[in-house]
């Protein structure tokens, strides 16, 4: 699953969290205007080419990954602390959000870029979208469908 966070960030009991939280666990990519910056596969594959990898060994979730990769040179600031990545620019501030009758979104950022999901099966949790430690209800979509949660 991937989360990225909206707003201002604030700490809580078990970490940060921003106004909003989406979690993605359908395909996503977040493209310039010019290509695909990164996106859901990347995450199987090494920051860095090379040949040489033992990929029997090689863990996506402890080893440097071309997604974190990419994320991490678009936001510019990692904060280790927080395990998380933080956006110290102007740019990816959200302009627009627009769904359509599948159950995916394009979120517009601003800088150009565009944050896309797209559920592709017809079962299981695609993504969500909330206020985290409030009690307002989740937004859900299931299977390409909106849930209520």
């Amino acid at each position: 699953m991937r989360i990225f966070h909206f707003g201002d960030i604030r700490t809580i009991e078990k970490g940060t969290v921003g106004d909003y939280a989406l979690h993605i666990q359908c395909a996503w990519r977040l493209e310039s205007s010019q290509s695909i910056v990164t996106g859901r596969s990347d995450l199987w594959r090494p920051a860095e080419a090379d040949p040489g990898i033992d990929w029997e060994n090689w863990d996506f979730d402890k080893s440097a990954n071309f997604q974190d990769k990419q994320i991490g040179l678009l936001l510019g600031s990692y904060d280790p602390e927080k395990r998380s990545f933080v956006n110290n620019g102007e740019q990816l501030l959200v302009e627009t959000v627009q769904g359509d009758e599948y159950g995916g979104a394009i979120i517009g950022l601003s800088g150009g870029y565009r944050l896309v999901i797209f559920p592709s099966g017809a079962l299981g949790e695609d993504w969500r979208i909330f206020r985290p430690a409030t009690n307002e209800p989740y937004f859900v979509v299931e299977g390409g469908r909106i849930e209520s949660e």
